[in-house]
Protein backbone atom coordinates (compact mmCIF):
# COMPACT_ATOMS: atom_id res chain seq x y z
CA UNK A 1 0.00 0.00 0.00
CA UNK A 2 2.82 2.31 0.99
CA UNK A 3 4.72 1.52 -2.17
CA UNK A 4 1.27 2.05 -4.40
CA UNK A 5 0.86 5.36 -3.16
CA UNK A 6 4.94 6.27 -3.70
CA UNK A 7 4.73 4.74 -6.76
CA UNK A 8 1.71 7.02 -7.78
CA UNK A 9 3.29 10.15 -6.61
CA UNK A 10 6.32 9.35 -8.15
CA UNK A 11 4.49 9.01 -11.60
CA UNK A 12 2.43 12.27 -10.34
CA UNK A 13 5.99 14.45 -9.62
CA UNK A 14 7.38 13.46 -13.16
CA UNK A 15 4.14 14.48 -15.03
CA UNK A 16 4.03 17.99 -13.26
CA UNK A 17 7.86 18.14 -13.58
CA UNK A 18 7.75 17.64 -17.50
CA UNK A 19 4.82 20.07 -17.53
CA UNK A 20 7.05 22.70 -16.03
CA UNK A 21 9.52 22.14 -18.44
CA UNK A 22 6.81 21.81 -21.29
CA UNK A 23 5.64 25.37 -20.53
CA UNK A 24 9.40 26.70 -19.42
CA UNK A 25 10.49 26.05 -23.12
CA UNK A 26 7.20 27.22 -24.71
CA UNK A 27 7.61 30.73 -22.59
CA UNK A 28 11.75 31.18 -23.36
CA UNK A 29 10.40 29.98 -26.83
CA UNK A 30 8.74 32.79 -27.53
CA UNK A 31 10.99 35.30 -25.87
CA UNK A 32 13.49 34.42 -28.83
CA UNK A 33 11.32 34.75 -31.43
CA UNK A 34 9.83 37.99 -30.41
CA UNK A 35 13.61 38.93 -30.73
CA UNK A 36 14.54 37.36 -34.55
CA UNK A 37 14.05 39.32 -37.11
CA UNK A 38 10.77 39.10 -39.06
CA UNK A 39 9.32 40.81 -42.72
CA UNK A 40 8.22 44.26 -41.77
CA UNK A 41 6.62 46.54 -44.27
CA UNK A 42 6.80 50.32 -43.66
CA UNK A 43 4.78 52.72 -45.63
CA UNK A 44 5.13 55.98 -46.75
CA UNK A 45 2.10 58.36 -48.03
CA UNK A 46 4.84 60.49 -49.38
CA UNK A 47 2.93 61.43 -52.94
CA UNK A 48 -0.78 61.72 -51.35
CA UNK A 49 0.59 64.26 -48.58
CA UNK A 50 3.58 65.77 -50.12
CA UNK A 51 3.15 65.77 -53.64
CA UNK A 52 6.04 68.35 -54.59
CA UNK A 53 8.87 66.04 -52.84
CA UNK A 54 11.63 65.74 -54.90
CA UNK A 55 13.92 63.93 -51.75
CA UNK A 56 12.40 61.36 -49.43
CA UNK A 57 14.77 59.66 -46.88
CA UNK A 58 13.78 57.55 -43.83
CA UNK A 59 15.46 55.61 -40.95
CA UNK A 60 13.99 53.62 -38.39
CA UNK A 61 16.21 52.61 -34.75
CA UNK A 62 14.73 51.21 -31.53
CA UNK A 63 14.78 53.59 -28.97
CA UNK A 64 18.21 53.52 -26.94
CA UNK A 65 19.88 52.75 -30.13
CA UNK A 66 22.96 55.61 -31.20
CA UNK A 67 22.52 53.82 -34.83
CA UNK A 68 19.50 53.43 -37.11
CA UNK A 69 18.85 49.31 -37.74
CA UNK A 70 17.95 50.77 -41.45
CA UNK A 71 16.85 53.68 -43.90
CA UNK A 72 15.80 54.41 -47.36
CA UNK A 73 16.75 57.47 -49.34
CA UNK A 74 15.05 58.49 -52.97
CA UNK A 75 15.33 60.90 -55.02
CA UNK A 76 12.50 62.56 -57.34
CA UNK A 77 12.89 63.45 -61.12
CA UNK A 78 8.57 64.19 -61.36
CA UNK A 79 6.36 63.60 -58.82
CA UNK A 80 6.60 60.62 -56.12
CA UNK A 81 4.60 57.60 -55.67
CA UNK A 82 1.50 57.45 -53.60
CA UNK A 83 3.17 55.13 -51.19
CA UNK A 84 6.67 54.36 -50.74
CA UNK A 85 6.79 50.56 -49.56
CA UNK A 86 9.71 49.11 -47.74
CA UNK A 87 10.54 46.29 -46.58
CA UNK A 88 12.96 45.72 -44.05
CA UNK A 89 13.86 42.44 -41.62
CA UNK A 90 13.44 43.35 -37.78
CA UNK A 91 12.75 42.22 -34.81
CA UNK A 92 9.25 43.35 -33.16
CA UNK A 93 9.17 45.71 -31.01
CA UNK A 94 8.39 50.11 -30.74
CA UNK A 95 10.73 51.30 -33.14
CA UNK A 96 10.97 55.53 -33.86
CA UNK A 97 11.58 56.50 -37.14
CA UNK A 98 12.93 59.41 -38.51
CA UNK A 99 11.78 61.02 -42.12
CA UNK A 100 12.91 63.89 -43.56
CA UNK A 101 11.44 65.35 -46.90
CA UNK A 102 12.24 67.86 -49.24
CA UNK A 103 9.97 69.85 -51.07
CA UNK A 104 10.63 71.86 -53.93
CA UNK A 105 7.53 74.29 -56.11
CA UNK A 106 6.91 72.84 -59.26
CA UNK A 107 7.93 75.39 -61.28
CA UNK A 108 11.55 74.95 -59.74
CA UNK A 109 11.58 71.13 -60.57
CA UNK A 110 11.93 72.36 -64.44
CA UNK A 111 14.58 73.92 -64.07
CA UNK A 112 12.82 77.64 -65.08
CA UNK A 113 14.23 79.42 -62.66
CA UNK A 114 17.88 77.51 -62.48
CA UNK A 115 18.98 80.51 -65.67
CA UNK A 116 17.72 83.97 -65.36
CA UNK A 117 17.84 84.08 -69.48
CA UNK A 118 14.96 81.91 -69.52
CA UNK A 119 12.19 83.84 -67.63
CA UNK A 120 13.42 87.01 -68.50
CA UNK A 121 13.89 88.06 -65.02
CA UNK A 122 16.83 88.96 -62.99
CA UNK A 123 18.10 86.81 -60.61
CA UNK A 124 18.30 88.17 -57.14
CA UNK A 125 20.18 87.00 -54.31
CA UNK A 126 17.55 87.06 -51.47
CA UNK A 127 16.06 84.58 -54.03
CA UNK A 128 18.16 81.74 -54.28
CA UNK A 129 19.07 81.24 -50.59
CA UNK A 130 15.70 79.93 -49.56
CA UNK A 131 13.96 79.14 -52.55
CA UNK A 132 15.77 77.54 -54.58
CA UNK A 133 16.83 74.87 -51.91
CA UNK A 134 12.87 74.10 -51.51
CA UNK A 135 11.27 73.68 -48.01
CA UNK A 136 12.44 70.86 -45.73
CA UNK A 137 10.26 68.68 -43.22
CA UNK A 138 11.32 66.70 -40.48
CA UNK A 139 8.88 63.96 -38.85
CA UNK A 140 9.52 61.42 -36.15
CA UNK A 141 6.94 58.76 -35.41
CA UNK A 142 6.72 55.56 -32.49
CA UNK A 143 6.08 52.77 -34.17
CA UNK A 144 5.27 49.09 -32.82
CA UNK A 145 6.23 46.62 -35.23
CA UNK A 146 4.71 43.23 -34.82
CA UNK A 147 5.52 41.57 -38.31
CA UNK A 148 2.99 42.58 -41.76
CA UNK A 149 2.96 46.20 -42.52
CA UNK A 150 2.82 49.30 -40.90
CA UNK A 151 1.40 52.70 -42.06
CA UNK A 152 3.34 55.57 -40.74
CA UNK A 153 1.72 58.58 -40.81
CA UNK A 154 3.09 61.45 -42.42
CA UNK A 155 0.41 64.42 -42.15
CA UNK A 156 2.09 67.25 -40.16
CA UNK A 157 -0.08 68.83 -37.53
CA UNK A 158 -0.38 72.67 -37.91
CA UNK A 159 0.46 74.35 -34.94
CA UNK A 160 -0.92 77.60 -33.21
CA UNK A 161 0.99 80.70 -33.68
CA UNK A 162 2.09 81.45 -30.33
CA UNK A 163 2.10 85.26 -29.28
CA UNK A 164 6.03 85.21 -30.20
CA UNK A 165 5.75 85.07 -33.76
Amino acid sequence: MIGGALARGSSARRLVARAVIVLGAVVIGGQLMRSVPREQTLIFPVGSVFPNATHFAASWKQPGDEEPRGGVSLTFDQAPPLQIRQRTKLPDGDYIVSIDILQTPRDQKSGAHDDPRKTGQTAQAGETSGSREGLQTNIERRVSLGGGEALIALAVVPREPSDSE
